[in-house]
């Protein structure tokens, strides 16, 4: 079975799965560049690559997801809308304790109106594209 690559934004979330459902979140989501065809999608606590807890998955959020069929194999948080919220999905930061320069846990994205994981990717934001000014 071929795989998918699909980036998508939470609009909804339905419930955690748990004793008889699973290890699961199921929500309601639409594809980036398509928002008006909503489809419902269920995702195991495993196939989350960056999110420590699938309790942590709300409405607002941006994930990339890898499908087999209707089967997600993996889904990869991106961004959020508040730091608070991307902050909670991702955890505490694993930090090098030799840094010798500041690093980038995350940002936000004014062109986009979230709040990115990560660091910008050659001074644009890499959700969006949006080139980034400095302030």
């Amino acid at each position: 079975m071929a795989e998918e690559a699909r980036r998508i934004a939470v609009r909804e979330v339905h419930n955690f799965g748990g004793f008889f459902g699973g290890d699961t979140v199921t929500l309601t989501a639409v594809q980036v560049g398509a928002p008006d065809e909503e489809f419902t999608l269920t995702i195991d606590q495993q196939a989350l690559a960056n999110v420590r807890d699938r309790h942590t998955i709300c409405a607002g959020m941006l994930l990339d997801l890898t499908l087999a069929g209707d089967r997600v194999d993996r889904a990869e948080l991106l961004a959020a809308a508040s730091h608070a919220e991307l902050r909670a999905a991702l955890g505490p930061a694993a930090l090098d304790p030799r840094l010798e320069a500041a690093q980038i846990l995350s940002f936000s994205c004014a062109a986009c109106g979230l709040w990115v994981a990560g660091a910008p990717r050659d001074g644009r934001c890499p959700v969006c594209g949006a080139a980034l000014g400095s302030a």
